[in-house]
């Protein structure tokens, strides 16, 4: 029996170190915690026993019984449903006001609250001295471009063209509405090729840039074309188009219902997914191990599941059978790295690294 002074024993002893790995890093909303590590098991597919120890490493004589999860649980399911029957008993039923006592609901108010804060907030950025380096990486620019409307407004060529297919329109500078692109999320997202790919980000010597704006549910893309004239970046052009035309068309598909349909994700996992994250037990190392699809829930993170960013450096390979997708936080440091590989006609998740 293996188990560590006020530490936890799992009936999964070969998987031991990812279990505390991922039940020292998870906090989801309940479960049952002891000391440094909580384990909070998204589906109860294995059985999980808590043991609370005491004393020192060789003194094994529990003090405390051992606690299942499933038995927790109910115990918390049912002491809610007492809760809400008790509640529900002899609750003397208001009177209904009639349509004249009701105030009318303003609906547009917040909307134009938040629009004012807004510009407020676009307003006191725009007046901030834009950094001499924006237009060296065009990752410094798009940043700027997207949060200063000063300098947003000086780098459209209007009027500017929006392509979408057959039909070309035009957008001019008075009918220009602010673009925030992924700025009011919390994180963005990236899609490269390879290794290799990613280093295209860091290039000072781009002159080619596509912000793609993905649609899932309505299978549509909008992609921002700005090209670097005269040193500076400029926004071109406006492309509209249906998933199928965009290189990345046969992942995003895949992506979409990898997202939104658990027995196809679970289906489209590796045998064995190298997992590559902090050591809980040193903050200056690695830990990395390997993840087998019956313990991917607990792993498995929160992907965005109506809209994803990318951004292209210079161009795609609609061929190309890998796909390294990045989860990226704006301001918490938050980093996300999935690795997918297409064999046979099909995309399975093949790496992970948080």
């Amino acid at each position: 029996m293996l188990c560590e002074p006020e530490g936890i024993q799992t009936l999964d002893l070969q998987n031991r170190n990812l279990t505390l790995y991922s039940a020292k890093l998870r906090v989801p909303s309940f479960g049952l915690r002891v000391q440094n590590y909580t384990f909070f098991p998204k589906r109860a597919n294995f059985s999980v026993k808590i043991f609370i120890y005491w004393g020192n490493l060789c003194n094994f004589a529990p003090r405390k019984h051992s606690i299942t999860v499933e038995m927790k649980i109910k115990l918390v399911v049912l002491c809610l449903a007492v809760f809400l029957l008790a509640s529900c008993k002899k609750t003397p039923v208001a009177p209904t006001p009639s349509s004249e006592e009701v105030p009318p609901v303003e609906t547009t108010e917040p909307e134009e609250e938040e629009l004012a804060e807004e510009e407020q907030l676009d307003e006191l950025i725009a007046e901030e001295p834009m950094p001499v380096t924006v237009d060296e990486l065009f990752d410094d620019f798009i940043f700027n471009f997207a949060s200063n409307k000063r300098l947003q407004m000086e780098r459209i060529d209007f009027p500017l063209v929006i392509n979408s297919g057959a039909k070309k329109d035009t957008v001019q500078r008075d009918d220009w509405q602010m673009e925030h692109f992924f700025m009011h999320q919390g994180e963005y997202t990236l899609m490269f090729d390879s290794q290799e790919q990613m280093e295209h980000a860091k290039d000072t010597v781009l002159n080619e840039a596509v912000v793609e704006k993905i649609f899932l549910d309505d299978a549509f893309i909008r992609q921002y074309v700005f090209r670097r004239r005269g040193g500076r970046w400029m926004l071109c052009e406006i492309r509209n188009q249906t998933l199928p035309r965009n290189p990345n068309a046969s992942f995003i598909d895949f992506y979409h219902h990898f997202v939104t349909d658990s027995a196809f994700q679970r289906e489209s996992l590796s045998n064995e997914i190298d997992f590559v994250g902090p050591d809980p037990e040193d903050d200056f190392s690695l830990m990395e191990g390997v993840i087998t699809p019956e313990f991917w829930d607990a792993f498995a993170p929160e992907l965005p599941k109506r809209m994803l960013f990318n951004v292209v450096y210079g161009s795609q390979d609609s061929t190309a059978n890998e796909k390294i997708f990045v989860l990226r936080g704006i301001a918490n440091g938050l980093e996300l790295e999935l690795t997918f590989r297409r064999e046979n006609e099909r995309w399975r998740l093949v790496k992970l690294i948080e």
